[in-house]
């Protein structure tokens, strides 16, 4: 028996089961309904819903079965899930060896016949089958076969509608969560909703305003008699601030006293602002909040203490008496300003910065408290204790911060004089009762062994023996022992103790003993605990130091050198000697003056004098030494001083780098450089680099545009599809397949398009390369052969000048050989770069000679054919002879042994189309390589992570309508205590979200109705509903300054249900203006085209784009969004998407990112 195997998504496919919740799952009739049709149809004893979780085949409907599920290792459904898209039939399990010893098949139910259609959700997960089984063998028509698989799309729709059915629950549960929450939040807080019909005076209350009027909740009233019931001076006050209201759409916020209908006097807070045509608001009991007031500002007020409060931006909104009076200040001296710029921190701007850091920190949430110095009355300092208190919110969220300062100058005083004596000692402290073993330390004693003496509580003579390094109490105790003996007065000595984390620290200790029992034993020891550490670790670093300087300096690979302040040599090392050919006894007689080139030596003496005066601690130049023997040597020298604790010179340290070679070589490469450079812009060839992925040259030589017809500016904002005729472009695109594959392409040719239309043949070649950023980019060589195909005559006269030419050359190597393979030919780049002369190789040698023959042999296999044999030579020449032009890496080997990598490209010489030789030309690639490999070591390292799931859904249901007014009142009164939530991000959202409570509603609704009822289909005027849609927009357009043309014929008709069409023509008309692009001139064409029974309807804008190959399998999902924009909710496209299908319709799109969007929308036409 064979076990299922796991799907390749098992893991996804299991998450995308459990959202059905099957495992709770009831059996339910219409399951049932069809697992019944199902064995009627195709004629079996059992037919079963099973869904295959990880471990197990669970039965939603079992029909004919007892079972309800069976282990997944038996199950045939596992094995019907690889193939999701497929019917999968055993028809005689006993003859299919993956079947025929499973225990379902050999004992009961004894399935002979199986028939299992998946059951594959949106997603593309399949979750179980649909499945018929016999105990005997069958075979199932076509129609059985299309009837079962209709009845498995039934299934699905209806776990579908379950999973939807279940959110929906879920969903409506939290809501009812929020909505108890929010009746606690308003009783908590005593707050009330209204609302007020501007036109009529129709005013409503929630619960809670009838509750704090005192008036039943039958009781009867408009907005006068409301009005009415606030105090008689506060009237106008409130009758004003609604009448702004209703003018201007401003806000209002008043806080008035109120006479309840058991006329008790309150004081409330009421709110307010204008939404359509009518008023809502808040109402609030704030009688208890306004008692608290009064007695906060009484305490506020007696206080010694400075006391104020701060906002978020640092500034001072309050402050007591007591700050104010200890400054000679008023209230309008300081309130208003930003704190660290009142009187008080004006002592210096340290103590204002310090104040603002510590600000900041309270503004996170931090408690900060320092003591600091500022100034009283007279700008007199005095010391405090000053602490930042943050103030939060029942959110957590930090809304004032609390400065607060107490005077502590004279404890402050008496604590310097202490602190003092400790800190000009900074050692540790230790007490010792020898006789009892107790012990007291300092907390400077715990410090410096990185503990808190807290943490090393209780304490005792074991404490300190059982940090001590066990090796140093032997003489520890010898030495305690003298002093116990009175053989020395004091006890000092230099141990090691295990510091917290783990490391061992030097500790000096020194101690003596005051006190003496009666019969002369030790009593107290009284002594000190000082931190060595960094005093051991200096001379360690000092010996150790010495010792490498000493190694470096005689085994530098550089000259190192010590000269004194007039210049003379004090020491150098070999390399020194051997850069400048001296000895060093004969160095020791001369200065660095008396070998420094002349025009170097004003520049070195200046910066010299420079350090010796203090201005710069080093220098490094680059300069010339004269070899012993006259010759000139270019060096790197770096000068740094060796001073001692006075500040006097001791010696100069001189590094010298030879660079005589490096300078050579730098001046090889630049002509090297500057010959590339030449050869590229007179090469007789056309060169161009151009951009992989869209053609666009990037750089071309004038030979290249010569006989294009066009300027050099023209031909650079052309791409080579541009200049390639049609019927090349296929031709083409196999040379680009060609050059993805190996790198490289060519040679072929093709024609190029002039400026003017005529065409004139090409013959390309070219090789793929990648910048440090991956880029790709395409070097071709781009050569016209029309003028060689006219002047056939002049082809060898040309050689021969090429020849020369080449012959001159010493940067590419350049060998021809007779048939043979003997060398005829061996130009100077040859002699330079292999170290060969040509009378060693002419007649003499073979290219053989110069290239590894194992390389040879490898490529030898590569072009082998059955019953040929290539020789060595001819493996070189195999595709010159081919008329294959193209280029190789070989390895070349010079006379000296070494080798270097060439990139080889060989030609058949040819005289009356027979050959009579071949010519090889080849450039040192070696450079390139090493580069090349760099460049792919840095790039494996890279990685790229962007990553992004945003899933964001709220449905809500109708009874949320009659608290939405309590929702905005809260948020009103929460928005006016507490300011700095105007800019916090999450309430936004929710004032968003209860504003919008109807528009969400109606969206919801929308989907409901497009994914569940039958579409009515009538004819409809596509050009009257745009016209409708552009005139009832015109604002939003005007203000978007976008180009909207409707282009659709004006008898064009469709058959479609008008609400429909009416919203998907608004969703792209508002999805144009929403998402257009900022960089450009905005336009939407809607236009139409009619093809028989269809029209297809196009909405193509030049907005932001969509990447689909990123997000285009759920392009048309429900709240996806693929661009921030404020309105955004992810239900457009998917309503749309729906429409369109619920009409018989289809919808396509085309988009690029940066370019812009074309949606396609397929509906069938108006039936005659």
């Amino acid at each position: 028996m064979k076990k299922p195997e796991k799907t390749k998504n098992e893991g996804d496919r299991l998450k995308e089961l459990e959202a059905y919740d099957i495992l709770n799952a009831e059996q339910e009739g219409d399951f049932d309904f069809l697992t019944k049709m199902a064995a009627q149809i195709c004629n079996t004893e059992i037919s079963l819903i099973s869904l295959v979780t990880e471990d197990r085949q669970l039965f939603l409907s079992h029909h004919g079965l007892e079972q309800k599920e069976t282990c997944k290792e038996y199950s045939f459904c596992a094995h019907a899930l690889h193939q999701p898209d497929k019917l999968f039939i055993i028809e005689n399990a006993l003859e299919d060896e993956r079947f025929q010893d499973n225990p379902l098949v050999i004992q009961e139910p004894f399935i002979h016949f199986y028939a299992g259609i998946p059951l594959v959700n949106e997603n593309g997960y399949a979750l179980g089958t649909l499945c018929v089984i016999d105990s005997e063998p069958k075979t199932l028509d076509v129609e059985q076969k299309k009837m079962l698989k209709s009845l498995a799309n039934q299934v699905m729709k209806l776990l579908e509608l379950r999973k939807k059915q279940i959110e929906t629950s879920n969903i409506n549960q939290e809501l009812r969560r929020n909505l108890d929450l929010l009746e606690e939040t308003q009783q908590a807080n005593k707050i009330g909703g209204w609302e007020l019909d501007i036109a009529t005076g129709e005013t409503i209350w929630t619960e809670f305003v009838y509750h704090i009027h005192e008036v039943p909740l039958d009781f009867k009233f408009d907005k006068k008699s409301a009005i009415e019931f606030y105090h008689p001076n506060d009237r106008e006050k409130i009758i004003k601030a609604v009448e702004n209201t209703i003018a201007t759409g401003n806000r209002f916020d008043v806080t008035c006293r109120l006479i309840t209908a058991k006329n008790n006097e309150i004081w409330v807070r009421s709110t307010g602002r204008k939404v359509g045509d009518k008023l809502i608001g808040s109402f609030q009991d704030i009688t208890e909040f306004k008692k608290n007031e009064l007695k906060f500002e009484g305490i506020f007020n007696s206080t010694f203490s400075f006391i104020g409060f701060l906002d978020l931006d640092g500034t001072l909104l309050d402050a007591n008496e007591t700050a104010l009076k200890v400054a000679d200040l008023q209230p309008e001296d300081v309130i208003g300003k930003p704190f660290w710029d009142c009187y008080w921190w004006q002592i210096s701007k340290e103590t204002q910065e310090e104040l603002k850091r510590n600000f900041y920190k309270a503004v996170k949430g931090e408690m900060v408290s320092y003591e600091v110095k500022v100034w009283t009355a007279n700008k007199i300092s005095t010391t405090i204790l000053f602490s930042l208190k943050p103030i939060f919110d029942e959110h957590n969220n930090v809304v004032y911060v609390l400065p607060e300062g107490s005077p502590v100058q004279k404890i402050v005083d008496v604590r310097q004089r202490f602190k003092s004596v400790i800190e000009g000692t900074n050692v540790g402290t230790w007490e010792w009762n020898v006789q009892t073993g107790e012990t007291i330390f300092n907390e400077r004693w715990a410090e410096i062994l990185g503990y808190t003496l807290e943490e090393l509580q209780p304490v005792s003579i074991e404490t300190w023996t059982s940090l001590a390094h066990p090796d140093d109490l032997i003489e520890s105790n010898r030495l305690l022992n003298e002093c116990f003996q009175k053989r020395t007065e004091f006890y000092e000595f230099e141990s090691r103790m295990k510091h917290k984390d783990g490391d061992w620290v030097w500790i000096m200790d020194r101690g003596k003993v005051f006190e003496w029992t009666e019969d002369g034993k030790p009593l107290k020891m009284y002594g000190t605990h000082q931190d060595i550490n960094q005093r051991k670790k200096y001379e360690e670093e000092l010996r150790v130091s010495e010792e490498a300087f000493r190694g470096n300096f005689e085994n530098a690979a550089i000259g190192m050198a010590l000269l004194n302040e007039e210049g003379k040599w004090l020491k150098v090392n070999e390399k020194v000697c051997e850069i400048l050919g001296y000895t060093e006894e004969e160095l020791m007689q001369l200065t660095f003056q008396d070998i420094t080139h002349p025009e170097d030596l004003n520049k070195d003496l200046n910066l010299l004098t420079e350090v010796i005066e203090g201005k710069r601690p080093n220098y490094n130049m680059e300069k010339r030494y004269f070899h012993k023997n006259g010759n000139i040597i270019h060096i790197i020298l770096a000068v740094s001083v060796v001073r001692n604790h006075s500040g006097a010179i001791l010696y100069f340290v001189s590094q010298i780098i030879d660079i005589t070679a490096a300078k050579k070589h730098t001046e090889k490469l630049k002509y090297q450089q500057n010959l590339l450079n030449a050869l590229y812009e007179l090469s007789p060839i056309g060169i161009a680099l151009n951009d992989y992925e869209t053609g666009q040259f990037k750089d071309v030589n004038d030979k290249l545009v010569e006989p294009s017809g066009y300027s050099r500016e023209e031909f650079m904002n052309l791409s080579y599809w541009d200049l390639t005729p049609i019927e090349y472009e296929r031709e083409e695109k196999k040379v680009l397949n060609q050059l993805e594959k190996t790198g490289v392409y060519g040679p072929f040719q093709k024609e190029y398009k002039r400026k003017d239309g005529s065409r004139y043949p090409v013959l390309l070649r070219g090789v793929m390369v990648e910048d440090l950023n991956r880029n790709k980019f395409i070097w071709s060589f781009i050569q016209d052969i029309s003028k060689e195909k006219e002047a056939e005559n002049k082809l060898q006269a040309a050689l021969f000048t090429l020849q020369a030419i080449l012959d001159a050359s010493t940067q590419v190597v350049i060998i021809a050989t007779n048939k043979e393979g003997m060398i005829t030919h061996f130009n100077s780049g040859a002699e330079t770069a292999l170290g060969y002369s040509q009378e060693e190789v002419l007649g003499r040698l073979t290219p053989l000679a110069i290239h590894e023959k194992k390389e040879i042999r490898a490529e030898a296999k590569k072009i082998a054919k059955k019953g040929r044999k290539f020789s060595d030579f001819e493996v070189l020449t195999f595709e010159a002879q081919k008329e294959e032009p193209g280029a190789k890496e070989w390895t070349y080997i010079r006379k000296d042994g070494s080798k270097f990598t060439v990139l080889l490209s060989v030609t058949a010489i040819k005289k009356d189309d027979e050959i009579t030789g071949y010519l090889g030309v080849a450039v040192d690639i070696s450079e390139l390589k090493r580069v090349e490999n760099e460049i792919k070591s840095l790039l494996d390292i890279t990685q790229d992570q962007n990553n992004r799931l945003k899933n964001f859904a709220h449905i809500v249901s109708h009874n949320l309508r009659s608290h939405s007014s309590g929702i905005i009142g809260l948020l009103d009164v929460l928005e006016t205590d507490h300011p700095e939530l105007e800019s916090n991000e999450l309430f936004k959202m929710v004032s968003r979200g209860a504003e919008n409570l109807q528009q969400t509603v109606e969206d919801l609704s929308d989907v409901i109705s497009v994914s569940f009822n039958k579409a009515n289909l009538h004819a409809v005027s596509l050009y009257e509903v745009i016209e409708k849609n552009i005139d009832s927009l015109s604002n939003q357009i005007r203000n978007a300054n976008i180009k909207i043309e409707n282009q659709v014929d004006i008898n064009t008709k469709i058959q479609g249900v008008p609400a429909y069409i009416e919203s998907i023509v608004l969703n792209f008309i508002t999805n144009a203006i929403k998402y257009r692009s900022p960089e450009r001139d905005s336009y939407l064409k809607i236009y139409s085209k009619v093809k028989k029974d269809k029209t297809i309807l196009f909405f193509e804008d030049n907005g932001l784009g969509m990447d689909l190959k990123r997000h285009g399998d759920r392009l048309f999902q429900m709240y996806k969004t693929f661009h921030t924009h404020k309105d955004s909710r992810g239900l457009g496209l998917f309503i749309t998407k729906n429409q369109i299908e619920s009409m018989n319709g289809k919808i396509q799109v085309e988009s690029m990112e940066k370019v812009g969007t074309t949606f396609k929308i397929i509906l069938p036409n108006e039936k005659n």
